[in-house]
């Protein structure tokens, strides 16, 4: 045998990541430790730092596995880019969301590819579709990325997502 240590084992691979889904649930972000992980999990602290630097890679691939998943707040597609930068700021109050939020952020920092996953499961259809909402301009695209850009900006500095905000955004870019 020529590795070192024990193989990694699928089965705990897949553990651990349940394990973050239900603690991230019940404690939120700011409460979830890579002990309480691996307690959850039954493994050891050493194997998830096998897979993983850091909780925010955790939470990140739990995501992209379908695992976690942000909150939905619109029961119906929105008709409008008002209407869906009202139900997308909605979401980002919700408290679980912005502690997801901000791991997510966490985790696409540290790392290109879970990145581009993340973009490619959360943010682009989002993107997509509030292009769609706002028709066929050349500015659809830049007044997107300006719309969803400010209300993520607001949740990573800690600032308020209020209807003054949402309404003054419309006003800007919708």
């Amino acid at each position: 045998m020529s590795g070192r240590g024990r193989p990694r084992s699928e089965a705990a691979h897949r553990s651990v990541l349940v394990a973050t889904a239900a603690l991230l649930g019940e404690v939120g972000y700011d409460g979830l430790s890579i002990g309480g992980i691996a307690a959850r999990a039954g493994v050891g602290r050493q194997t998830i730092y096998r897979w993983w630097d850091s909780k925010s890679a955790i939470v990140a691939e739990a995501v992209v596995e379908g695992l976690i998943a942000l909150e939905e707040p619109m029961d119906a597609a929105p008709a409008t880019p008002a209407e869906w930068m009202a139900g997308f700021a909605a979401g980002l109050r919700d408290a679980r969301s912005v502690s997801l939020v901000r791991a997510l952020a966490a985790a696409s920092a540290e790392d290109d590819a879970e990145s581009a996953a993340l973009y490619a499961r959360l943010t682009a259809p989002a993107h997509a579709q509030l292009v769609a909402l706002m028709g066929d301009s050349d500015s659809a695209e830049a007044r997107a990325d300006a719309a969803i850009g400010a209300l993520l900006y607001r949740v990573l500095t800690r600032r308020p997502i209020d209807d003054q905000v949402v309404a003054a955004l419309v006003r800007l870019v919708g």
